[in-house]
């Protein structure tokens, strides 16, 4: 994750820079010579003069923001719709679920292996879990199994549960091998989860790379198009 991240910054710091620097250098020299801007020009100066005139204002609207973030998921409320979130964004979500899942297994397993009874290995596993949506479902299945539902049906009822977890649990509910049959699902979705890792790099890469392009490609054309015509009027 260290690549991602550090590309997100140095884009957001490049920003900042172009638009508080470097723009502002070039907008003085087109006016000198007067040249008619193309649109991408004119929204590059715009963009520029808004970043130098408020740029207090957005520094304070940016750590206004990470606090007002910070209380919100300081509460419970809040905390578990940001675990929700979490688990819903493009590409890495799907990750972050399949991890969980694989600990909640693990954990579940290990319970009933330990011979625990089922309801308190349940309560156990939702405690042991990173994630206040996934825990606040599974005490949720915990008490539909107290009100005399099967484990199949309970967990398929939270909709947290992909299908091979589901089927798992069912087949393992039918043959008394609950424990083992987790087991194996938590050691499957380690193996996902490792793997998803290593190659995470290279999923996000083409939508940074295609970003990176996008900014050059306006910047580009933001100042050399005037420049072109600044050449043709001299040589006119």
């Amino acid at each position: 994750m260290r690549y991602p991240v550090l590309v997100i910054s140095f884009i957001t710091v490049a920003m900042f820079v172009l638009n508080l620097k470097v723009i502002p250098q070039f907008a003085s020299m087109f006016n000198r010579f007067q040249v008619e801007l193309p649109l991408p020009t004119r929204i590059l100066i715009g963009t520029s003069n808004f970043f130098v005139e408020y740029w207090t204002l957005l520094l304070a609207v940016m750590v206004g923001c990470l606090f007002a973030f910070q209380a919100w998921v300081s509460r419970a409320d809040g905390r578990e719709q940001w675990d929700k979130i979490r688990l819903r964004i493009p590409v890495v979500g799907d990750i972050v679920n399949r991890a969980q899942l694989a600990r909640f297994s693990r954990t579940f397993s290990l319970m009933l292996q330990s011979g625990v009874p089922l309801n308190n290995s349940l309560a156990l596993s939702a405690e042991a879990m990173d994630n206040k949506y996934l825990e606040a479902r599974l005490l949720e299945m915990k008490s539909a199994i107290e009100a005399g539902s099967s484990v199949s049906g309970a967990a398929r009822n939270t909709g947290i549960f992909t299908p091979l977890v589901q089927q798992m649990i069912s087949v393992g509910e039918e043959t008394g091998r609950v424990d083992e049959l987790l087991l194996e699902v938590a050691d499957f979705y380690d193996r996902e989860v490792d793997y998803d890792l290593k190659t995470l790099t290279a999923r996000i890469e083409p939508i940074l790379l295609v970003i990176v392009a996008g900014m050059v490609l306006i910047l580009a054309l933001g100042i050399f198009l005037p420049m072109w015509g600044m050449l043709d009027a001299i040589q006119g």
